[in-house]
């Protein structure tokens, strides 16, 4: 089976699981690309030779979900592509590499934070945000995927391989983004949820971090941010602001990342508190875990309220279009047999998801599709727990 062969029936088989939820994904993102005035950009990057925005293989499954979920295929090659841009991350990404951890394996934990949309209201939105989902992709090597997505895109929010390489994104709060002019290519191009994805067929953090980064070389990423790769041996940390690119290398230390660049400094946007706070917060909590890290400190911190439950807290509960938490992963990475790699996602507010049943799974990497439950394939546990209450 080609590349593309095997792409395609990767988004068949992702299309045909989520269809109702992709159809309703399509009309809504369509009204709020309509509400931004897009409508001119979209045609540009659709039209234009929409394949150099994307990997052939990225491409090529777009394809398959469209025909599984019975959609237009340029109608969902948009919403993979501009999403990003209507609805930037705010995320904080913690780990402990290698030694830093209980066990000597590194573990790797991200909070998914993102704003909402007006325009985003419907059977598959809650609380005008994107609904979170569970997604597995094969790799055309024979390797798969476990991560977090918006329904209906082939992009990653966090997400493990069954070579033990996880991966998570940020956006960065970059003064460049204000001043920046870019085309309609540029501004659509370098979306870190493909890059993300892309990268995770490779069976190193070195390997994924030199092949992302020779991609943002070739197009940076269409708004500043960070990229994480890690094995169970060492981290690197990929911060990106256009045509500036930092790399760090983290081997047995704990460290962390929120919007704010630490790398690239000077190029912060000033004033972000939120960014700033949220840093600084994981950057304590880990200090005090160095050699006996575990999951459940990192779950501890992933619903972290000490900084209160607001924009600063690391589990945040923002009302209406505020940026707020909305999933969060755990990664347990076994260098020895890295197929018993763990990732543990909760799906919603951390606070409640990691505390309830139904609200979070853990999946082994040696796991097949068909054991993981069809509610977190569709979301049903963010729906739940999406919009719940702090809890202290």
């Amino acid at each position: 089976m080609t590349t593309g062969q095997q792409s395609y029936e990767n988004g068949q088989i992702a299309g045909g699981q989520c269809d109702k939820a992709i159809v309703e994904n399509l009309k809504v993102f369509w009204e709020a690309v309509r509400a931004a005035g897009f409508e001119e950009e979209v045609r540009k990057v659709t039209q234009n030779n929409p394949s150099s925005f994307l990997s052939k293989a990225r491409f090529e499954e777009i394809r398959g979900m469209a025909q599984g979920a019975g959609v237009g295929f340029e109608e969902l090659l948009a919403y993979n592509i501009l999403r990003s841009q209507l609805l930037p991350e705010g995320c904080t990404v913690f780990f402990a590499a290698g030694k830093a951890s209980k066990t000597g394996s590194t573990i790797f934990g991200k909070n998914s934070d993102k704003g909402g949309n007006e325009n985003f209201v419907g059977r598959l939105y809650h609380d005008f945000h994107e609904i979170n989902v569970v997604s597995w992709f094969e790799n055309e090597d024979g390797s798969h995927i476990v991560g977090v997505s918006a329904a209906g895109t082939t992009g990653l929010k966090m997400g493990l391989n069954s070579y033990g390489v996880a991966v998570g994104t940020n956006y960065g709060y970059s003064a460049q983004a204000a001043k920046k002019q870019l085309s309609a290519a540029d501004k659509f191009a370098g979306d870190r949820a493909q890059i993300a994805r892309d990268a995770l067929s490779q069976k190193t953090a070195l390997e994924a971090a030199r092949y992302a980064v020779a991609r943002l070389m070739e197009r940076p990423m269409a708004s500043s941010g960070m990229l994480e790769f890690a094995d169970a041996r060492e981290v690197y940390v990929v911060e990106n602001v256009y045509e500036q690119i930092g790399i760090k290398k983290v081997v047995d230390a704990v460290d962390s990342r929120s919007n704010y660049l630490v790398l690239l400094e000077g190029l912060n946007e000033p004033g972000n508190a939120s960014c700033y706070c949220r840093y600084h917060r994981t950057q304590k909590l880990l200090s005090g875990l160095w050699g006996k890290a575990t999951p459940e400190d990192f779950k501890n911190i992933s619903m972290d309220h000490h900084d209160g439950t607001g924009s600063v807290g690391i589990c945040r509960h923002g009302a209406g279009l505020d940026s707020s938490t909305q999933s969060a992963a755990i990664m347990e990475l076994n260098g020895e047999e890295p197929k018993k790699s763990v990732i543990h996602i909760a799906l919603g507010k951390p606070c409640n998801a990691w505390r309830e049943e139904d609200g979070h799974i853990s999946i082994s990497m040696d796991m097949e599709r068909e054991e993981i439950p069809e509610e977190f394939f569709k979301g049903k546990a963010y729906v739940k727990y999406s919009g719940a209450a702090p809890r202290l």
